[in-house]
């Protein structure tokens, strides 16, 4: 790994860092193996047939609730998922940052992103954004993006823009989950960096990022993390907001229990 004085002066100047080998890519294959065969239970319930992508488009087009379940449970309880998110190695990273007690303040995501899995382009394409508005976390809270696969390009990964970080939050609106920001991509530099399998990119809360353009025909799947520093000054004083809900959905229950 890289050495950690230039990590954190990297993230400190630019908002974002990508380190390399972070780790065996081993580890990063099997946890999206183990999130394909979620979906793969309902491949075979339903009999659906064809290459990975085929049967995914075939599952999202037919069996829509099936599709989002699946989504849901990788996301709340994917073993493999979160075992990840507390791997000893990142979270000892969190603390050579400086974060004296790393506390993650969102549930691990994982992302499964293809046009053709989207009822809209937010769902696969995210806008020009800031993650801390939405998080409210410490200032020094980070976001671990982790490709779960070798990504260039076409593959859309992560566009940031170095240096926005510095002009804070930008917006106090959410809109489709996003805190999306006034901003002139001209104004800053713009990276979008290729990712090989057991890279990771880190980056400020408040960095200025965007979706890249996915312009081949695979899905482009990820994760990511989000630490927050329980002993930063400023979040004591907020009293440690979290704005965000996790509740049963009183119409599901419905559907499945309510008597006719």
């Amino acid at each position: 790994m890289q050495d950690i004085e230039v990590i954190k002066r990297e993230l400190d100047e630019q908002g974002v860092v990508v380190i390399p080998q972070f780790f065996d890519p081993e580890l990063i294959k099997n946890l999206q193996t183990a999130a394909k065969q979620i979906f793969q239970i309902q491949f075979d319930h339903f009999g659906i047939q064809g290459d990975y992508l085929s049967q995914m488009v075939q599952l999202f087009e037919n069996h829509l609730d099936e599709f989002i379940n699946c989504g849901k449970l990788i996301q709340t309880g994917l073993i493999e998922l979160y075992q990840l998110a507390v791997h000893p190695d990142l979270v000892n990273l969190m603390r050579e940052m400086g974060m004296e007690v790393p506390n993650m303040c969102t549930r691990p995501v994982l992302f499964f992103n293809h046009p053709s899995l989207a009822k809209s382009e937010h769902f696969y394409k995210t806008p020009l954004h800031q993650d801390w508005v939405s998080m409210l976390s410490s200032a020094d809270s980070v976001v671990v993006w982790i490709p779960l696969m070798d990504v260039d390009v076409a593959h859309g990964p992560v566009v940031f823009y170095p240096g926005s970080h510095k002009l804070g939050p930008l917006t106090d609106k959410i809109d489709n989950g996003f805190a999306e920001v006034p901003f002139d991509r001209n104004s800053y530099p713009r990276l979008q960096p290729e990712l090989k399998t057991g890279d990771i990119a880190v980056f400020s809360t408040m960095l200025v990022h965007e979706s890249g353009v996915i312009t081949n025909n695979e899905i482009r799947w990820s994760c990511h993390f989000r630490y927050t520093n329980m002993k930063d000054p400023d979040f004591i004083e907020r009293g440690f907001p979290h704005p965000y809900i996790h509740k049963p959905s009183q119409e599901l229950i419905d559907k499945f229990l309510k008597k006719k």
